[in-house]
Parts: structure tokens; sequence; C-alpha cells
């Protein structure tokens, strides 16, 4: 879909223009990202991160209640997965979804572009720094805080923790009615008719994963803390930044 048509279709709710805005912030970062080639580059970083997430939430990825939240929102939210098709449905039929899906889903899906956008921008700028300003050919602890700090935003990486939080939360509060879930499985089928599998997929994903959670907030209490307290490890030039046993003592380095 061209930025044109996505411009000048009419946002009628709050939602419908946080989406729209975001589609359209979206729609001109992939135009410009084509320019570069820093695809295998990022796909290290991204492939260390997600382990690195593992590793910080093991304890998490490991209780059955949160597996599946987890996995959505470190995995198909922040990974090196190629989402290339999901995107262009999102972006074709974009018009479609404000004005027929229920606007709590439109707010949703507007988050999680918002988040998705975000994620991908600080990433990229993190992939310059790494491999081409700070000239490092791997991607390890040192390295990679070294890049966060060159890149000096932590306020858009603690806007980033609370975009998660709030995604998390939306998807709680929503995943449980019963109208949304019955919304999204009869529209299963003609969503593959229309070619669109790969963004309905996506968003079942995320909804069922959260209907069937238990105790949602402290899950996004315990990972909101984690990554704050872990950014200001960096931040503060803490030794073993990653470590959050608080035995371990934390000296500058």
């Amino acid at each position: 879909m061209s930025r044109d048509k996505i411009y000048h279709t009419k946002a009628s709710s709050d939602a419908a223009a946080r989406l729209k805005k975001a589609m359209l912030a979206y729609h001109d970062f992939r135009k410009e990202q084509v320019s570069h080639n820093l695809s295998q580059q990022l796909i290290q970083l991204t492939n260390w991160q997600s382990e690195r997430l593992k590793q910080t939430h093991q304890d998490l990825y490991q209780s059955p209640g949160y597996t599946l939240g987890l996995q959505f929102l470190l995995s198909d939210l922040y990974s090196a997965k190629d989402f290339s098709d999901r995107d262009r449905d999102l972006e074709r039929i974009f018009p479609k979804i404000i004005k027929l899906l229920p606007k709590s889903i439109v707010d949703t899906v507007g988050l999680l572009v918002e988040l998705n956008l975000l994620t991908k921008t600080l990433d990229y700028q993190l992939t310059q720094t790494i491999f081409e300003k700070l000239n490092h050919s791997v991607v390890d602890e040192q390295n990679y805080c070294d890049g966060y700090r060159h890149c000096n935003n932590q306020v858009q990486r603690n806007h980033q923790i609370q975009l998660i939080s709030e995604v998390g939360k939306k998807l709680d509060r929503y995943a449980r009615s019963s109208v949304i879930n019955f919304s999204l499985k009869i529209t299963e089928a003609p969503a593959e008719m229309a070619g669109l599998e790969a963004l309905h997929s996506f968003i079942m994903q995320g909804f069922s994963a959260f209907h069937s959670m238990e105790n949602v907030s402290l899950m996004m209490q315990t990972l909101v803390q984690r990554e704050t307290q872990i950014l200001d490890n960096i931040f503060q030039y803490r030794k073993r930044p990653f470590d959050l046993n608080p035995n371990t003592p934390q000296k500058r380095s």
C-alpha cells in the first residue's frame, strides 16, 4: 500500500489516529532501511539480544503460565525473524482495520506497531554504532554495552520498556473478551482467503497467549523491573550489567 493511501485514510477515533501515525512512521522507516546494507549485522545483534532476554528471564520462560506470553512479547515482537509478509498485510488492510475492527483491537494493534517501530529503529541505530562507528566485528557483552552508551538514548530505551508493559496490560485486558475472541475466530477464514494469514496469525497469537495467562501484572512488573535495572547498570558502567543477583558486587569500571 502506498504512503498516500495510508495518509488519506480517515481516522475516526483516537485509536485509529494512533495506528495511522504509527503506520506512516513505520512505512517511512521500512523504505529508508531498504537503502542500507546491515542485514547480517542486524541479525547478529537481534539473535544476541534474544538469547540475552531468554537468559535474564529464564525463570519466567520456564513457568508454564508465562511461556506463551513471553514468547510473544520477546520473540514475535523482538527477534530476527522476517516479518515482511505480516507488515505488508497490515498496510494492505489498514483502511479496513480501522473501519471494521473493535476500537480495543485497533488500539492494541496501534501500540504493537509503535513498539515494533521503536524497537527496529533502536536496533538499527545500535547496529550501525557497534559495527560502523565503533568498528567492532562481533556482538558480545562489552561491545553491546559500549554501543548502548555511545547511542546515548536511555530515555528512548526506557520508553521501549514502558511500551512493552503497556502492550502486556492491553493484551491482558482484552484477551479475555468473548466478543473479541469470537471476532478473531470468525475472521480467520476470510483472512486466509484474502491472503492475510500472516497478520491474522500474529494477532491471534498475541490474544491467545494472554487469554490463558494468570497474574499477568506480576509478570510484567518483574519484566519491567529487571530490564530497567539492566538499562541503569549499562549506563552506570557497572560490571556484569546483566547479572541481577543482589549478592554479586557491582562496581564501576
